[in-house]
């Protein structure tokens, strides 16, 4: 791949992207861009990319972890509630709810 020559700027606007830093040359009459040079990227060396696999490979254990901790828990909870809701309802002098009487 060849290097492109940046050509010259005269009566044109030269723009660089703050996030990207890519440059950008910029027809004053029309907006049309003339001229784009993005940076190169900087790629991963192989130990980074086994490195960055590893570190989302333990953070989805732990998350799968706390999903299986907070399933345990709500069955525990919604069994509590299914008592007490028991136990409200043998205390209680007042009828069921007759089906009819929602409408």
């Amino acid at each position: 791949m060849a290097e492109q020559e940046t050509p010259d700027c005269g009566d044109n606007i030269e723009l660089s992207c703050p996030c990207c830093r890519t440059k950008l040359i910029i027809d004053r009459d029309n907006g049309a861009i003339l001229f784009e040079e993005r940076p190169k990227r900087s790629g991963f060396t192989w130990d980074e990319a086994l490195e960055a696999r590893e570190s989302k490979q333990q953070e989805a254990e732990k998350m799968f972890a706390r999903g299986m901790d907070h399933q345990r828990n709500a069955d525990d909870i919604l069994e509590k509630k299914f008592k007490e809701a028991l136990k409200r309802a043998d205390d209680s002098d007042d009828p069921p709810p007759r089906i009819f009487d929602l409408d």
